[in-house]
């Protein structure tokens, strides 16, 4: 079944490309106007995708397939969210929000520590930001 979803992420994002590409080719419009619909198109694209991805993550992590905390996914760069955070709260330093890549457990431990939170209200409030 994961195989299937796996062919069907595959065809959809092939299809995407095949559109933009077409779109390139085809365009009418002056190389300005192409490239301006062409990143609306792929703005939109990547949110389409990105919303396909979060209800695919959540769906696996509440099947219990994969653990909690991995369907986090933030909106826009880390300096955003953590400027965010640090807004909201506070108490938060520096040193609480220092975040590499693949070290997301370290992270959610130290926010856990901090706010008394629980990890999965921690992915929420990060993937909410």
């Amino acid at each position: 079944m994961n195989d299937d979803k796996g062919k069907i992420l595959l065809a959809t994002l092939a299809g995407i490309g095949a559109g933009i590409v077409a779109g390139v080719l085809l365009a009418p419009d002056n190389g300005r106007l192409t490239r301006d619909s062409l990143k609306s198109s792929f703005t939109k694209a990547g949110k389409d995708l990105e919303r396909t991805m979060k209800k695919w993550m959540d769906s696996l992590e509440k099947r219990r397939v994969t653990e909690p905390g991995s369907s986090l996914v933030m909106h826009g760069s880390w300096d955003d969210v953590k400027g965010q955070l640090k807004q909201n709260y506070g108490e938060l330093t520096e040193d609480d929000l220092l975040y590499e890549e693949g070290q997301e457990d370290e992270l959610f431990g130290r926010l856990q520590r901090k706010l008394g939170k629980t990890k999965n209200e921690i992915v929420k409030l990060i993937s909410d930001l």
